[in-house]
């Protein structure tokens, strides 16, 4: 349930260089009917492309994969611990 991704504090996150990156792989995991969420990008990222997908971090390694398969580049990979509204970042290489 997407509700359950909104109240997560320790979750994972795409993020991407162009929102038309993000807007593609958007529509790729809609077409499995992936659980995920659409988000602006967190600003201890990135200010350079406004959205990221966040999902749980035992979903990774499925949709990286199916990123990568349907040629979405991909430009950073985060694990996120959100503490009292501070977050704690691990970029990560890969999954």
């Amino acid at each position: 349930m997407k509700n359950g991704l909104i109240e997560l504090s320790h979750f994972a996150l795409f993020t991407f260089a162009t929102t038309s990156q993000a807007l593609k792989a958007e529509k790729v995991l809609q077409a499995i009917q992936a659980e995920f969420l659409v988000i602006p990008t967190l600003r201890e990222i990135s200010a350079s492309c406004g959205l990221s997908i966040k999902f749980r971090l035992e979903d990774g390694l499925q949709f990286y994969d199916l990123l990568l398969n349907n040629k979405i580049q991909i430009d950073g990979i985060y694990q996120v611990q959100k503490n009292q509204g501070s977050y704690s970042l691990k970029e990560l290489e890969k999954f």
